[in-house]
């Protein structure tokens, strides 16, 4: 059937040729409407209930793009004239900007941060500072009310005052600008007051998405650089531009009918996914190369078979042979990386399903063009000339080895090389077990890139960027304002406190309730009031004196709601994980039998969710991919066994891989976690092309072991150039000084190395081990047929 199929394609190649580039011209329209998104909530796991408890703590209070901006002079303390007119301008700057969370630009020279002090007859509530002390007197004045407010200021200026933070939110980040225009429009009031004298730097939701969003871009700029090395190693491959420009060719149009579909369905490009293109680049080309490496193999053939024939009936009969016997490994090679892709649409990650119903789609493109577009194109094209397959056959780097290998194999030599593998695999083994799963800015920036500097300095010197919350939720309004729930607010706030990583700051009603009780009773330490009737009248003394808006990120306007925010200053996940579980378990023991629920969720929780899943997701995924493997192989060699054989290099690959991550400590995260799927995707056609091959070679010569060594210096040598230039291609991403494509690039790299290797060594020497029975039945089966004829 695929014999009619190709011979249908080669007898109008014209038509189906123009067909390609009518569907490339067509979807390559569609490229046009592709567009970069940067979700944060496209990246966490929208069914975890610390994900769910996040997500309503961002309704109720906000917090989602929290940045801080700090202020840290080279020298002296804040306390000066200059650095807190600094503050008041940037604090100004920020409250005139669209979409800003009303009332939510905070720091010592906001109007919104109050000093609560007493007078000769009542309780007074003023703003901090109404202007910027000029004199020496005011500064001394100014900096005595700070630290009597310290339950409140604490979080704006570091203990020994040498550093000072603006914190602002945002109710609607599009309208603020968004990840294109948020981070200059900051910039552009930051600007103006940086000086020699004082560092000013921002750390929050918007740093991080302007810098991925550059850091995407420029994998634009590394699509071209991996196009030219991939078609440099092709060229070494076939030695004429022919070989070189089909697969780029047959590659790029590939990439174009899957971006193509993206741009139609209205899909989003993202950090994950827009590598994408080099995937499919990389993947498409290897195929060709296949293709094209059979068809110099069978023109060959044919032309020593038939000299009498014409040299365009050696090219079409070439054609047809190299497809054919190609073909049929090909679309098992290509189903099983689409469905391997595919299957990430189960990892309960949005970006990671987007990325591999993306890729799968990519892969189904690739096929369609090159099972079209390479048969119909060269069958059009002159047949070599004596000088291009002399050149084809020339030695290249790979020769030597697999030659090597192929000695190995027919002296029967290649026990000692399942050894090496078998202790390549127990070491990868212990080194799984090492692995951990981690999603902070040290699994996705390198210390020294941008993002990461304004956290750090936060972290160092004040309350910290990174937060978890609780929400303290009661079943009727008013249910906050219960001494007995404040009490505890109190308690589970002195519990986090204590714990065993750096708490910079634990934010809650609790702490206005106890400056003003503090500031009423001095002598008290600032104890919270013991009745309902208390509480009421401390909201009501603050109520004539502050403003409405000064509790909303605190409390709902029903006081049936609460949030308790501590700030880490560390992003160390284990850490976080712990505080996580044991706030919990505290808070419901706190809160047992009270009218009131405390869960804990927000914040850095979102990353604890998201390494929960990761774990999970790959645990599922892999299996998922090697039940994929095993099914397909099986019923196209109608073997278990075969299908196990194919499973075996890929295994090791991604065995290898993850082994390696565990031993170097690169984290599980979300820039590593589809790189199992890729090692599949991409290596599956080798140990499948492999497979056939030896088969193939058994069924014309009867000797296992004759076969399987022509098999390495014929299949062998393709195998060696793909995964060369997917290597190659993707070592690209290493420029783009993203971690998580300078990883990704590496480990890729990495996995065709350890894939294509354990194919060509690994694999032909467990063969000869085992000696499977569906390879000596496919030539039981064929001694009765007649030899194979070539037909014109």
């Amino acid at each position: 059937m695929l014999r009619r199929y190709v011979t249908s394609i080669v007898r109008r190649p014209k038509t189906v040729i123009a067909f390609v580039i009518a569907v490339t011209l067509a979807l390559g329209f569609f490229m046009t409407r592709l567009h970069v998104l940067l979700d944060v909530d496209a990246q966490i796991p929208p069914g975890h209930p610390l994900v769910i408890v996040g997500q309503r703590i961002e309704k109720l209070f906000g917090g989602k793009y929290m940045t801080v901006v700090g202020f840290y002079p080279k020298s002296g303390s804040i306390y000066t004239p200059e650095i807190l007119g600094k503050v008041k301008r940037v604090t100004e700057g920020l409250e005139r900007l669209p979409g800003v969370k009303q009332g939510s630009v905070l720091s010592l020279m906001s109007p919104r941060v109050k000093d609560i002090h007493s007078s000769a007859d009542a309780l007074e509530i003023t703003p901090l500072a109404d202007k910027v002390p000029a004199t020496d007197a005011e500064m001394a004045a100014f900096r005595t009310r700070v630290a009597a407010n310290a339950f409140l200021t604490s979080l704006f200026v570091s203990d020994d005052g040498r550093a000072t933070s603006v914190l602002v939110d945002f109710s609607d980040f599009e309208k603020a600008g968004g990840s294109r225009r948020l981070y200059d429009r900051i910039e552009g009031i930051l600007a103006p007051e940086r000086g020699p004298d004082v560092e000013i730097v921002a750390a929050g939701a918007e740093t991080i998405l302007h810098w991925l969003l550059i850091y995407t871009r420029r994998v634009a700029g590394l699509f071209v650089l991996a196009l030219a090395m991939i078609g440099y190693l092709h060229y070494r491959a076939f030695r004429t531009l022919q070989g070189m420009i089909i697969p780029l060719v047959t590659a790029i149009m590939g990439v174009v009918w899957a971006l193509g579909l993206m741009g139609l369905v209205g899909a989003p490009m993202d950090p994950w996914n827009i590598m994408t293109p080099i995937l499919l680049l990389a993947i498409g080309a290897g195929h060709s190369v296949q293709i094209l490496k059979r068809y110099y193999e069978e023109y060959n053939r044919v032309r020593a078979a038939r000299p009498d024939l014409p040299g365009s009936e050696h090219n079409r009969l070439a054609v047809i042979e190299a497809t054919t016997k190609v073909g049929l490994v090909m679309l098992a090679a290509g189903t099983i990386a689409a469905l391997s892709f595919g299957s990430l649409a189960t990892f309960g990650l949005p970006t990671i399903k987007n990325f591999g119903l993306c890729t799968a789609f990519g892969i189904a493109a690739a096929l369609t063009v090159e099972m079209t577009f390479i048969p119909a194109i060269r069958v059009l094209m002159s047949p070599p000339s004596e000088r291009q397959t002399e050149r084809e056959k020339r030695e290249e780097y790979f020769d030597p080895i697999l030659e090597k290998l192929a000695s190995v194999i027919r002296t029967g030599k290649e026990r000692p090389i399942i050894w090496v593998f078998a202790g390549l695999i127990v070491v990868a083994l212990v080194g799984v077990t090492r692995l951990e799963a981690g999603n902070n800015l040290a699994a996705q920036f390198f210390e020294h890139n941008a993002p990461v500097h304004g956290f750090r300095m936060a972290d160092a010197h004040l309350a910290g960027t990174r937060v978890i919350q609780v929400l303290v939720e009661g079943k009727s309004p008013d249910a906050i304002k219960s001494p007995e729930v404040l009490q505890r607010m109190d308690q589970l706030g002195t519990f986090i406190a204590h714990q065993p990583l750096p708490v910079g700051k634990v934010v809650s009603i609790v702490d206005l309730l106890k400056q003003m009780s503090h500031v009423i009773d001095p002598s008290g330490g600032g104890k919270l009031p013991d009745t309902a009737q208390g509480v009421a009248q401390y909201l009501l003394l603050y109520g004539m004196g502050g403003d409405e808006d000064d509790l909303s990120r605190l409390v709902d306007h029903g006081f049936q709601r609460a949030v308790i925010t501590a700030y880490l200053r560390t992003d160390d996940f284990r850490a976080m994980k712990a505080m996580t579980v044991a706030t919990q378990a505290e808070a419901d023991r706190l809160f047992a039998g009270l009218p009131v629920t405390a869960r804990v969720g927000g914040g850095v929780t979102n990353a604890i969710a998201l390494n929960e899943t990761m774990v999970h997701g790959k645990t599922i995924n892999l299996i998922q991919i090697s039940i994929l493997v095993v099914v397909i192989t099986s019923i196209l060699l109608r073997s278990l066994a075969g299908g196990l054989l194919v499973l075996l290099p890929l295994a090791t690959a991604a065995l290898i891989n993850l082994g390696l991550m565990g031993w170097t400590g690169i984290l599980l995260s979300m820039g590593t976690a589809a790189i199992s799927a890729m090692a599949v995707g991409i290596g599956a056609d080798y140990a499948v092309y492999f497979i056939f091959r030896v088969r193939e070679e058994f069924e014309r010569s009867g000797d296992l072991r004759e076969a399987t060594a022509t098999a390495l210096t014929t299949s062998g040598k393709a195998i060696a150039y793909v995964a060369s230039a997917v290597a190659g291609g993707y070592l690209c991403l290493t420029l783009s000084l993203f971690k998580v494509h300078v990883l990704l690039g590496v480990l890729v790299a990495l996995t065709m190395v350890t894939s294509s290797a354990a194919t060509v060594a690994f694999l032909p020497s467990v063969i000869l081990a085992v000696t499977p029975r569906f390879l000596k039945r496919g030539r039981t089966s064929r001694t009765t047929e007649s030899p194979h004829r070539l037909e014109t």
